[in-house]
């Protein structure tokens, strides 16, 4: 008898959890994101030897822009970002005198995010799709304009204040490559984040 009410008050306990848990509120954090990429933007080739082209430099390569999270029950959450991309390159390619390449994008990553519900430091991941979209002409004839992120990091929470540092690997799709220049499908990124 008392094994039996035991367990009936185990079965109610778990048929009620996941409704004690919607209970909790949702909440929206807004915020800014800023880093930079850890891999290029551009690889070259010669065209005949199939050699990778010299990069002679790079500047202004940052990532900056607004992001906003929906936070869920259970330590998950949906994160869109409007991440800011500006590159600048000098290349020499197939031999030929320098080429300046300039080129500016916004990438829109859209992350599954679960956090651990650990007290001071939060460890989290995010996976999810992201979308690309070039200001100007792109660095080469055609572009990717879809891919997939996954990454991971740690946020401290203050107050209402959240901080977060993290690292992410995206992976654009194929595209059909006509010239030496093109934009590399792997890329890395580091970013620090402010939410409130």
């Amino acid at each position: 008898m008392i094994m039996r009410n035991a367990t009936a008050n185990i079965f109610c306990l778990l048929c009620l959890y996941p409704a004690l848990g919607m209970a909790q509120k949702f909440s929206l954090s807004a915020g800014v994101k800023g880093g930079v990429p850890f891999t290029d933007l551009l690889t070259a080739t010669d065209v005949i030897t199939g050699a990778p082209a010299q990069v002679l430099s790079q500047s202004d390569n940052y990532l900056v822009g607004p992001v906003v999270q929906l936070n869920l029950p259970f330590g998950f959450g949906v994160e869109a970002d409007g991440l800011y991309r500006a590159t600048r390159y000098t290349l020499v390619t197939n031999n030929e005198s320098p080429v300046a390449v300039k080129s500016s994008s916004w990438e829109v990553p859209i992350l599954i995010k679960y956090t651990l519900p650990t007290p001071l430091i939060r460890p989290f991941l995010g996976v999810g799709p992201v979308f690309r979209r070039f200001n100007d002409a792109p660095p080469h004839d055609s572009s990717s304009d879809r891919g997939l992120v996954a990454g991971g990091g740690v946020e401290i929470k203050i107050g209402a204040l959240r901080l977060s540092g993290e690292a992410r690997y995206l992976r654009w799709g194929t595209s059909d490559y006509g010239t030496s220049l093109r934009l590399s499908r792997n890329q890395g990124e580091v970013l620090i984040g402010i939410l409130f």
